[in-house]
């Protein structure tokens, strides 16, 4: 019996859309480049996208608006003061109805669609990760790979043939999550100012509630770092590591800042 590509890729999108949490604190340029990345590498109908703004420039606001009224962003909220990313993470959690919803920080680009994974054709990030998720019940959150790993090394040297790569706090590069897990771990009750360490905190909590959390090795991302006229993470030069609740580490990659090649990988002009 012949499959036709329509009735194959019916099977691999979800039910309902899931929810993407983007939380959003200046960095407009970046955070532009996210939200087209989202638009242009999201199959449309799949997902609702959430943003949450802690109170950033007015440049940056401006560019939020911008896509709300386009249609990329589904629910906008515009907080009148900066109440941590933990803080905005567990607003925005408030609002998830989804089985699976994703985390992205406002420097992370998903990656184009690819004609074949796992099995299935057609199939952009999302619905990679939406696989990954329903293959392995036993994972509570999975990242997409980002193309370097700033403070932790390679991790998958060695696990190349492998769909996940355990690891202890992956970030939000797109980072799905299992939404009833992270609700009976009260999800991110601290309130925490600034950046914190989100990652460690909610993944921490999962994984003594059992869950294993770790990264997709197949599932890749771009994680942006800035230009010329930023500091090695994107915000003004002017700032301090403390500023920004990023660590002070040194990594070429910061050094050199994003590469216009690498971007139009992920993007189009």
């Amino acid at each position: 019996m012949n499959i036709s590509v329509k009735s194959i890729i019916q099977e691999t999108l979800p039910l309902k859309p899931t929810d993407l949490l983007l939380v959003t604190w200046n960095r407009p340029k970046l955070t532009e480049m996210t939200l087209r990345s989202i638009k242009q590498n999201t199959t449309k109908g799949t997902y609702k996208l959430i943003v949450i703004d802690n109170n950033s420039d007015e440049e940056t606001k401006t560019v939020l608006k911008k896509y709300r009224d386009d249609g990329t962003i589904d629910m906008l909220f515009l907080n009148k003061e900066n109440i941590g990313l933990e803080g905005a993470r567990q607003q925005g959690l408030e609002m998830v109805w989804s089985d699976y919803f994703v985390c992205i920080d406002n420097d992370i680009l998903a990656p184009k669609k690819e004609f074949r994974f796992a099995g299935y054709q057609h199939t952009d990030w999302l619905q990679k990760l939406t696989i990954l998720m329903d293959r392995h019940p036993e994972y509570g959150a999975i990242s997409a790979r980002t193309q370097v790993m700033i403070g932790t090394g390679n991790i998958f040297d060695g696990h190349e043939n492998e769909e996940i790569v355990e690891f202890p706090h992956p970030g939000g590069s797109l980072r799905i999550m299992r939404t009833e897990a992270v609700k009976d771990v009260g999800g991110w009750d601290r309130k925490a100012p600034g950046r914190g360490s989100e990652e460690r905190y909610i993944c921490g909590k999962l994984n003594e509630a059992g869950h294993k959390t770790g990264f997709a090795v197949k599932v890749k991302c771009l994680h942006l770092f800035g230009d010329k006229d930023t500091d090695r993470w994107g915000y003004s030069k002017d700032w301090k590591p403390e500023d920004t609740g990023h660590s002070d580490v040194y990594h070429p990659k910061l050094e050199q800042g994003d590469d216009s090649n690498e971007i139009k990988e992920y993007i189009d002009d």
